[in-house]
């Protein structure tokens, strides 16, 4: 599968800035309130939504927030991405181990300053 995006009609990136620009508080305080760290409240607040992805953080802000991301959305994310899976796995156990080292080193990449 060549192409892979998420269905994102309804990913609420623009409410959730509108509610992150409108908010008074520090991004000190909005991160400790919301349970997501003080950079990540930051780098969000001067993105205007460019290279914003759903992520734990992203979510959590959106509860804080009451944005709420359509769901069936999600679902749909999640057969994109079982499909991919299975496109690639080979089915067996050495395979299986290998497909979630890569996408554990993914977070990592992610998670990496810089």
């Amino acid at each position: 599968m060549h192409g892979m995006e998420a269905p994102d009609t309804d990913f609420p990136v623009q409410e959730l800035l509108r509610q992150l620009s409108a908010d008074t508080r520090s991004s000190s305080e909005i991160a400790r309130l919301s349970g997501v760290s003080q950079p990540t409240v930051s780098r969000l607040r001067l993105s205007n939504g460019r290279r914003l992805r759903r992520s734990a953080s992203f979510n959590k802000l959106c509860s804080f927030y009451g944005v709420k991301p359509a769901s069936r959305h999600a679902a749909a994310y999640n057969e994109l991405l079982r499909n991919a899976i299975v496109d690639v796995w080979d089915g067996s156990e050495e395979h299986g181990r290998a497909l979630l080292v890569v996408i554990k080193g993914l977070k990592e990449l992610r998670e990496r300053p810089g």
